[in-house]
């Protein structure tokens, strides 16, 4: 009996294993048979095009913008306190614009506001050059001395330095429309625009600029919006008078005079400097341009057929530079030498600046 009972045990284990086997040869079989579509499988050519290495389509070459070279002086009355605040807010506004961009900023050396300027640039993230000058030759000369000998300073070092680009004087308290920056890129001679200067202390709004014909400056005006009044000036070879704005004719003055331009309302191209006949010509007679910033002017008002408006027609419902002209903070003594030991900079530090012979590579 205990044999046959072991008998039909085995019998019944080499059944089963038969039908399991069966079964599973009989699954592979009918898998090996269908088509892999319509397993929704991946197919062999599938699984090797992800291997493939893949060409990203040519992107299309970045425009070649004008480099921008933004210079800016400091006032020499100016504190070290409101100066570093200036920079800072100038600077954030130039991080937005697109580069190239060189912003050039000038400062006395061995002064306060010279040691908290470099500290502000070095923190805006915007590729500048600082150049300093010897103040002590300035002791009781007006203070629009010094300002034009700062910018003669930044005028000789992008001259010996070739520097191509569009220059433009910003002061450290303006405020820009950023579509002002694309415009000015598209200068290839001079342009001009308007400017509108808010005085809180006088409680006052000016606007002044260049008044255009088709892009085409024929003169200049200047807008007092507190008393309603408008002078403009006649260009030499304008024939058409310029129209005031005004319903008072009594508050409208037009003259043939010099104009007394506003330097931060134009722009030119650098190259000017060193191809245009009147700056070759005063280098050669003087052997140096000591007073570039005079020939500047010059250029402005003389050169008519290189000059062009910003915007096209000039207009001023689309001013797009603000200069606030705020009052300034003078701290009492006590109040100021607590700011100083709280300040992170030593005001006797030493400040390495960059000089005006020194060659620095611009990326463009």
């Amino acid at each position: 009996m205990d044999t046959e009972e072991r008998s039909k045990k085995r019998l019944l284990l080499w059944s089963r294993a038969v039908v399991h086997f069966s079964l599973c040869f009989a699954f592979g079989v009918f898998a090996a048979l269908v088509p892999p579509a319509a397993t929704g499988a991946p197919s062999i050519d599938v699984i090797g095009a992800s291997f493939r290495p893949t060409v990203a389509a040519a992107t299309p070459p970045l425009p070649d913008l004008d480099l921008l070279l933004v210079v800016t002086v400091a006032r020499p009355d100016e504190d070290g306190m409101s100066l570093e605040a200036s920079l800072t807010r100038l600077g954030n506004t130039l991080r937005l614009v697109a580069p190239p961009l060189l912003w050039i900023v000038v400062g006395a050396e061995n002064r306060t506001a010279t040691a908290r300027a470099v500290h502000a640039l070095r923190g805006t993230g915007v590729m500048f050059r600082h150049l300093t000058y010897a103040a002590e030759n300035f002791t009781g000369r007006p203070a629009g001395d010094e300002v034009d000998y700062q910018r003669n300073v930044a005028l000789s070092h992008i001259q010996l330095h070739r520097l191509p680009g569009v220059v433009h004087f910003a002061g450290a308290s303006s405020v820009y429309d950023l579509r002002f920056f694309e415009q000015l890129r598209r200068t290839r001679g001079i342009a001009a625009w308007p400017i509108a200067t808010v005085s809180s202390s006088d409680q006052t709004v000016k606007l002044e600029g260049p008044t255009c014909s088709s892009s085409q400056i024929t003169g200049w005006y200047s807008e007092d919006l507190s008393t309603n009044t408008t002078e403009t000036t006649r260009d030499s070879s304008s024939s058409t008078t310029q129209a005031a704005v005004d319903t008072n004719a009594s508050n409208q003055n037009s003259s043939s005079r010099p104009p007394e331009i506003n330097i931060s309302g134009v722009g030119f191209k650098s190259s000017m400097l060193w191809d245009s006949e009147r700056f070759i010509h005063r280098e050669k007679s003087t052997g140096i341009n000591q007073d570039l910033i005079q020939l500047v002017r010059q250029m402005v008002t003389d050169d008519e057929d290189k000059r062009r408006g910003i915007p096209s027609d000039c207009s001023e419902s689309q001013i797009m530079l603000w200069h606030l002209d705020m009052p300034r903070y003078t701290p009492k003594i006590e109040d100021q030498e607590a700011l100083e030991k709280e300040s992170p900079m030593k005001v006797d530090e030493e400040v390495p600046s960059k000089k005006v012979d020194e060659e620095e590579p611009v990326t463009r």
